[in-house]
C-alpha cells in the first residue's frame, strides 16, 4: 500500500504524460498503467475532501470495487474510457514478473511486461538505485530520460524479489551469470521459468550459457531464451520491436511471448535454444569486426560484403553446432548481426571502431560489458572441435587478441585463395 503523497505524486506525473487520441496505442499503454495505478492501493486514495483518516468499511470497500471510485481519484483524473459489454479478448491475466538486474535491457524488459498490466518487480543491488525505481519511477543509473511505469518497482532482497515471481528475466552478463546463479539458487525456485536475454557464450567452460546455468544450478530448471535485434533504448521509445524466444518445451516458450508480446514488442517462438543462443552470442566478434571496418573509414561495399559473408560464417558454426539454418536466417541470427553491425547504440561494434583508434581493449572492457570479446575465443574453439575455416571469425579474434592488426586482417581476408561462394 503506498502512502498518500506517493500515490498523488504517480497519479500526477501519469497524467502529465497522457498521450493524445491520435495515437490509440500508446493511448491504450497509457490507460493500462492508470488502470494499475489505481489498483494498487484503492484505501489510501483520499475522497474530494482529501481526508483518508476513518474511512468506513463500507466506504472502503465500495473504493476497492471500482478503480475509479468517486472522490480525488475521479477529480484528479480524467474519466474512464467506455466500458464495452462485450467481455475482453486476449487480456492477460496479471502475473508477478521479477527481472533480474537494473541495467538497460532489464529496464526495458520490465517495461515491456508492465505494459501488459503486469506486476513487475527488478531485483539490483544498489539501495540508490531502488529508491529512485520506487520513489521517482526513474532508474537513476540507465535510461534514466524515461518515465518507468507505475506498476515497476524495485527491490535489493533478492529471496524477497523472487516471491510469489511466475517468470524471471535473466538480464545480467553472460559471464557473471553461472557463479551468481550458484551463489542465489537456493532462492530461486525449481519450477519457475528462468529466461535470459544475456547474448554470449560461456568462457570458462566453453559452453552454451543454458548449459553454464544448468550446471550451475545443479538441478533441472525450465530455461528460455529470448534473442533479436533489440537495442533497449527503442524498446523503451515503443518503436516497433521484433524478436524470438526459444525452450525446448515450447509452452515455457509461449508464456514469454504472452507475458511481453505488446503492440510494440512482437516475440516470436521456437524451439531450437541451441540455435537461438548460438545467433545472439556469434554475431558480437562479428559486429566487433564491423566496428573495425567503420573505424578504419572504409566504405560500404566493404561493410556490404563483410556482413554477407560474416553471415555465410554464422550459418556454418551454427549448423555444425546443432542449431537450424533457419533460426540462424531469422531475427536471432542475421537479424541481430545487421543490428549490432550497423547501430550506433552497438556496444560490440563501439568496441571495433575504438580498437582500430588504438585504444587498450582493457581500457574498453573496463567501463562496459562488450560479450564479443570472451565469446570470440570460445567461436575459435568451436570452429576448430567442428574443422571449420571461418576467416572472418579467425580474422576478427586475432584482432581482439592482440595477435593481428586491422591493417593485417584486412590483407589476411582479401589475399585468400580464391574461390566460388
Amino acid at each position: 500500500i503506498y502512502p498518500m503523497d506517493q500515490l498523488k505524486a504517480k497519479a500526477a506525473q501519469l497524467l502529465s504524460t497522457k498521450p493524445s487520441a491520435a495515437d490509440p496505442a500508446l493511448l491504450a499503454q497509457w490507460w493500462a498503467s492508470w488502470n494499475a495505478l489505481a489498483d494498487m492501493a484503492p484505501a489510501a486514495v483520499p475522497d474530494a475532501s482529501g481526508s483518508s483518516d476513518d474511512v468506513g468499511a463500507q466506504e472502503e470497500l465500495e473504493r476497492s470495487s471500482n478503480p475509479h471510485w468517486k472522490g480525488w481519484w475521479n477529480a484528479a483524473g480524467p474519466p474512464p474510457p467506455p466500458v464495452s459489454s462485450e467481455a475482453p479478448k486476449n487480456v492477460p491475466k496479471k502475473h508477478k514478473i521479477v527481472v533480474w538486474g537494473g541495467g538497460a535491457f532489464g529496464t526495458a524488459m520490465a517495461t515491456c511486461a508492465a505494459r501488459n498490466g503486469h506486476d513487475v518487480v527488478m531485483y539490483v543491488r544498489d539501495e540508490a538505485q531502488a529508491a529512485s525505481i520506487n520513489t521517482q519511477n526513474i532508474n537513476s543509473k540507465y535510461l534514466s530520460n524515461f518515465t518507468l511505469l507505475p506498476n515497476i518497482s524495485a527491490s535489493t532482497n533478492l529471496a524477497e524479489a523472487n516471491s510469489g515471481a511466475s517468470l524471471f528475466m535473466h538480464c545480467l552478463p553472460c559471464q557473471l551469470t553461472p557463479k551468481w546463479l550458484a551463489a542465489n539458487r537456493d532462492v530461486i525456485p525449481a519450477d519457475v521459468c528462468i529466461c535470459s536475454t544475456a547474448k554470449g557464450l560461456y568462457l570458462e567452460t566453453k559452453q552454451l550459457l543454458g548449459d553454464a546455468m544448468l550446471a550451475a544450478l545443479e538441478r533441472p530448471q525450465p530455461l528460455a531464451f529470448l534473442s533479436g535485434p533489440s537495442f533497449a533504448a527503442e524498446i523503451m521509445k515503443g518503436d516497433p520491436t521484433a524478436v524470438v524466444v526459444a525452450a525446448e518445451k515450447l509452452y515455457y516458450a509461449t508464456a514469454v511471448q504472452k507475458f511481453l508480446s505488446c503492440e510494440c514488442m512482437r516475440l516470436y517462438v521456437t524451439q531450437d535454444v541451441v540455435g537461438v543462443q548460438l545467433g545472439g552470442a556469434l554475431k558480437n566478434p562479428l559486429a566487433i569486426g564491423a566496428g573495425m571496418i567503420e573505424g578504419l573509414g572504409l566504405g560500404i561495399n566493404t561493410m556490404s560484403a563483410f556482413v554477407a559473408r560474416s553471415c555465410n560464417e554464422l550459418h556454418q558454426l551454427c549448423v555444425a553446432m546443432g542449431g537450424a539454418k533457419n533460426t540462424i536466417s531469422g531475427l536471432s541470427g542475421v537479424g541481430d548481426l545487421m543490428l549490432t553491425a550497423f547501430g550506433n547504440l552497438s556496444r560490440n561494434r563501439t568496441c571495433g571502431m575504438r580498437l582500430v583508434k588504438g585504444e587498450k581493449l582493457e581500457d574498453i572492457l573496463a567501463t562496459t560489458t562488450v560479450e564479443g570479446v570472451p565469446t570470440a575465443r570460445v567461436a575459435i574453439y568451436y570452429a576448430d572441435q567442428c574443422g571449420l575455416d571461418l576467416p572472418i571469425f579467425r580474422c576478427a579474434a586475432a584482432v581482439i587478441n592482440g595477435e593481428m592488426t586491422p591493417l593485417e586482417a584486412r590483407s589476411a581476408l582479401m589475399t585468400r585463395p580464391l574461390g566460388k561462394e
